[in-house]
């Protein structure tokens, strides 16, 4: 019962609050100002990916690395890590590298691909005309599959011109060392319970609850998402959630972007026998 237990926690945490535990997809690395900024362009010309292509294996066409099967890992979805530089507010790209270039020292040739537009390495990328290109540097932690920036950015650009950046102080952003430690979590939760205040009961009652946290860390809201009947229950939940000292502070474009997390509390005599002995 405690694995089951366990896992269903896990489970249901992983589901609402996937971001902090997920692993992001890999970001593409631009050079601007001498600073090497992480950056989530993913704006190749169209032809060089597949019009279908299986999950696992990449999505850019055998041309591009010379018929040479580059590695696939989770971190790097696309199968492929891009490099970009801004010169004199002009967009160029400077190489297209596999994800474990450093094992397999598989690259794309740029001359080759790009015929005559490639020059000392890099390519004009007149192709790209996006707004809102996010990246930054100095990474604080993962959020929904998007690194966190201590200073993000946010380009602007027209048949790769350089048209606008705008710039962001995300440095009050912080990660709970319980948002990503199950184990320590658990044990605030659990050993935080009143039990002795709480009637028995033969089966277990699970309660899923969605909460929230301010600028400053605290948990200041908790939603019921799934309840008891015997309402005792729902309000020690709630209580046990607020006490939990410190949670993810999250700044996106500067501003407290309020994340909701979720996890889902099993109060059963297994838990606490378990937990009161620890009391």
């Amino acid at each position: 019962m405690m694995w089951k237990r366990y896992i269903l926690t896990k489970m249901f945490i992983a589901i609402v609050f996937l971001g902090v535990f997920a692993t992001p997809q890999g970001s593409d690395e631009l050079v601007y100002n001498g600073d090497t900024l992480s950056v989530y362009l993913n704006l190749l010309p169209n032809e060089f990916y597949k019009a279908n292509f299986d999950w696992g294996e990449g999505i850019l066409n055998d041309n591009v690395f010379g018929n040479k099967k580059p590695c696939w890992i989770t971190a790097c979805g696309n199968g492929y890590q891009a490099m970009w530089e801004i010169i004199e507010d002009q967009l160029y790209l400077t190489g297209i590298y596999s994800c474990c270039y450093s094992e397999d020292s598989i690259k794309a040739d740029l001359d080759l691909l790009f015929k005559h537009k490639s020059n000392n390495g890099k390519v004009k990328a007149d192709w790209v005309s996006e707004k809102n290109i996010h990246g930054g540097k100095g990474i604080i932690f993962f959020y929904h599959e998007i690194i966190v920036f201590k200073q993000e950015m946010e380009f602007e650009f027209l048949e790769g011109k350089l048209l606008n950046i705008k710039t962001f102080d995300n440095s009050n952003s912080r990660q709970s060392t319980y948002s990503h430690n199950f184990m320590k979590l658990d044990n605030f939760i659990y050993t935080n319970i009143d039990w002795d205040n709480l009637p028995k009961q033969k089966e277990p009652i699970i309660i899923d609850v969605l909460f929230s946290a301010n600028e400053d860390g605290i948990i200041d809201t908790v939603e019921i998402e799934k309840k008891s009947d015997n309402d005792i229950f729902n309000k020690e939940a709630v209580r046990v959630i607020k006490l939990i000292p410190d949670w993810d502070v999250i700044m996106f474009k500067g501003q407290h972007f309020r994340g909701q997390s979720g996890m889902r509390i099993v109060f059963s005599e297994e838990n606490r026998k378990r937990y009161t002995k620890r009391q």
